[in-house]
């Protein structure tokens, strides 16, 4: 493993972390559960002397989701605990990350599909670069697979089961103008620095960030499946 997440304090105690894995894109394998991990671990730890995180990555994509090759290298009866076990680590980083108790910012510079998305969602806020390089969306079903990283619970309590669930359905990917419209991001920024700017901007001004489902009394937007209106929608 060669590939780093580059952890950087500045003079107001914002850490920015840098995805930068060692293959040509950011990936959920091995190499993330390390690194993800290690990250972290450090941030919980230091966690009385930093303001907020903004996490963004070096390469041209923010993230590309999960390993595909890895998936289709598994045969019937062979793999199947491991992966479930990696999975379940991965929505456990990302839970801590939401429950660090300090704002964390995703400040996308590329396409953030699948994972890289799901990643994006356990943020407390989402400024994206205007860039045509952007994608953000959960487009797992065109493989035929579902979001394993949380994503499915964290779109429905962000949105709504009427407003998530047909992005979810039919995989949309959202360019960067589309994701501020939709709600899937909430900034934009002309260029890289002024994301990462935008991105410190928010954690000051937001110091006590916490996404809208770990706020006392929460409720889905538009009702649960006990909505008879929602249970309608669910069953058409």
């Amino acid at each position: 493993m060669t590939g780093t997440f580059n952890y950087e304090k500045d003079s107001d105690n914002i850490v920015t972390v840098t995805m930068d894995m060692s293959g040509p894109v950011n990936a959920m394998n091995d190499e993330y559960v390390a690194l993800m991990g290690e990250t972290i671990d450090r941030l919980e730890a230091e966690r009385e002397s930093i303001a907020g995180v903004v996490l963004t990555s070096a390469k041209s994509s923010f993230f590309a989701g999960g390993d595909i090759k890895s998936m289709l290298s598994l045969k019937p009866g062979e793999g199947e605990a491991e992966m479930f076990e990696m999975n379940l680590k991965i929505k456990g980083m990302l839970r801590r990350m939401e429950k660090l108790g300090r704002p964390v910012v995703a400040a996308i510079n590329g396409a953030a599909l699948g994972g890289g998305y799901e990643i994006c969602l356990a943020c407390h806020h989402r400024v994206a670069l205007d860039s045509k390089a952007v994608q953000v969306g959960l487009p797992e079903v065109s493989l035929g697979l579902l979001p394993g990283g949380g994503g499915i619970v964290r779109m429905v309590n962000k949105f709504g089961v009427e407003r998530a669930i047909m992005p979810l359905l039919e995989g949309t990917r959202f360019n960067a103008k589309k994701a501020l419209e939709a709600g899937l991001v909430e900034e934009l920024a002309d260029d890289v620095p002024s994301m990462i700017s935008k991105a410190k901007a928010w954690i000051k001004a937001n110091p006590e960030a916490m996404n809208p489902w770990d706020v006392k009394g929460f409720k889905i937007p538009g009702g649960n499946a006990k909505n008879p209106k929602i249970t309608q929608m669910l069953q058409g």
